[in-house]
């Protein structure tokens, strides 16, 4: 027997069929409006997977190009201003220094040279703060917002430490002052206890004796006329009592000093001689300088990382010269390693070279190091003869010296300064080089960047390629596919109107 179809059958098959063709055609007309292959990840599982993780190398690819971008202009700007302190600024001085000032024939513009140095030394530290990228210092290391160098007088400072640190030297290996050597180079011993108004030595015999007879204990009491100097406050006669060699005088008798040796002076603004002085008129008390502070079991502290005792950090212009010396010596010694450090300074940014850390290090080699320290461009600390190793320094020196000589003649006013000279041309010429050193690694850095610029972009590309692969439509296909649907979708809406007309007349007949 056949079954009856009945209007609302027809009418709800159709229906369904409709819907379908409908939802085909319109997500067909979606693909080729969009030009995507699929919208949701459950339409294509495998295909949103590998699109998702290229979509994530694209965002980092964005962030290594923008990183790149960044540090290529910055050494750009680094480039520019180290060929100009190179190429313009020091090499100029130096072949002006070598043909008007170490020169003897044109010996006679010694003076304006050394003008031209010392206005040199400031032109290039002046390049030097002047190179920023945006409000950043580049040449200031990890301290990008303030001026890396700044003057004080003639002491040049990198970040508030002395450039030329190192200059002091270790006072226990210094040499003794040559006033407190005798004839045979020895240290002269502390003296006896004396008179006060006693002369160091005097033409008249009989005077020479009594200060003989002071000097050393164990000799005769002369018979002769007493000096006046060495009468008592009484007025008479009577020797003021003598030392017994044991640094003790009977009475304990006032108008007494220590014996120092001859032509030691009253006071020096060296701290080390200083400090002699101090020992040659009080050796009871006072710390022999040629020791060092551990020597005299003196509570210095525990040292910082820079080998600085806490103990320096306290003294002050009150204390003795003894210990202000070497307070200044291991303050000293400290700038030398923080300067060290300084010049070391990293500023890794990632390039896409694959950063990676082992035991909490950087790998080396993942990273790039973006950092400029000023420092390292220019030098630091000072040589075996004491000469400052930077080069704006050098010239400011040699150009003090060529400012002193004679204005019409060069000549220098001592042979010291002309050994100076001469070695601050040589040391000049080592600076260049050392500049010219800097300059090219900033050169091949650059080059790199550049290249690993273009490498990234060629890099981004392949990418876009693969997700476009995943991601976009075939368009012929697509259109293709997109007109099969709609003609299917018009068919069944003819096919429908014809089959609903016969189900309705059946039904009413």
């Amino acid at each position: 027997m056949a079954m009856r179809v009945t209007t609302n059958m027809a009418m709800n098959l159709y229906r369904y069929n409709l819907g379908n063709s409908n939802y085909k055609m319109n997500n067909s007309m979606n693909k080729v409006s969009t030009q995507r292959r699929f919208d949701s990840f459950v339409e294509d599982p495998t295909s949103a997977v590998q699109a998702w993780r290229i979509r994530r190398a694209m965002v980092d690819n964005a962030n290594y190009q923008d990183n790149n971008k960044d540090t290529v202009n910055r050494f750009n700007v680094a480039f520019a201003t180290m060929g100009m302190v190179t190429n313009k600024l020091v090499d100029e001085a130096a072949n002006d220094a070598r043909v008007r000032g170490m020169n003897d024939p044109t010996a006679g513009a010694r003076v304006q040279v050394g003008q031209v140095l010392k206005n040199t030394a400031d032109s290039v530290i002046e390049a030097m703060n002047g190179a920023k990228y945006s409000d950043h210092f580049i040449f200031s290391g990890e301290d990008e917002m303030n001026a890396p160098f700044s003057w004080d007088g003639d002491k040049l400072y990198y970040r508030g430490i002395n450039v030329n640190a190192g200059s002091v030297k270790n006072p226990a290996e210094r040499p003794l002052p040559s006033w407190a050597l005798d004839d045979a180079g020895n240290e002269i011993a502390t003296g006896p206890m004396v008179p006060t108004g006693m002369p160091a030595s005097s033409e008249d015999a009989d005077e020479q004796a009594w200060i003989d007879y002071y000097m050393d204990p164990a000799a005769t009491q002369p018979t002769t006329q007493i000096p006046s100097w060495a009468e008592n406050g009484a007025g008479t006669g009577v020797a003021f009592p003598r030392d017994d060699g044991t640094g003790n005088i009977a009475n304990n008798a006032a108008g007494y000093r220590r014996s120092v040796p001859e032509g030691m002076p009253a006071k020096s603004d060296d701290l080390y001689e200083q400090a002699w002085i101090d020992y040659y008129n009080n050796p009871d008390t006072a710390i022999k300088p040629s020791l060092s502070p551990n020597d005299q079991n003196m509570a210095w502290g525990k040292p910082n990382e820079f080998g600085v005792p806490e103990a320096a950090n306290n003294v002050t212009d009150q204390d003795t010269a003894y210990n202000r010396m070497w307070a200044e010596y291991y303050k000293d010694q400290g700038d030398v390693k923080r300067l060290d450090k300084l010049a070391d300074e990293e500023q890794n940014v990632d390039l896409g070279m694959g950063l990676d850390e082992k035991n909490g290090s950087l790998v080396k080699g993942s990273a790039f190091d973006r950092s400029l320290p000023g420092i390292k461009m220019l030098g630091y600390g000072v040589d075996e003869n004491g000469d400052p190793n930077n080069v704006a320094l050098v010239m400011k020196r040699l150009g003090e010296i060529w400012e002193s000589c004679d204005f019409e003649s060069g000549d220098y006013p001592s042979e010291e300064l002309e050994a100076e000279a001469t070695r601050l041309f040589d040391k000049l010429n080592l600076c260049h080089d050392d500049c010219i050193s800097q300059y090219a690694e900033i050169t091949t850095k650059s080059k790199y960047l550049e290249e690993n610029q273009d490498r990234m972009g060629l890099q981004g590309a392949y990418l876009n390629e693969d997700l476009t692969s995943l991601e976009d439509i075939e368009p012929a296909e697509a259109i293709s596919n997109f007109m099969y649907d709609y003609y299917c979708y018009n068919a069944a809406l003819k096919v429908g109107t014809q089959l609903l007309s016969q189900s309705l007349i059946d039904y009413m007949n």
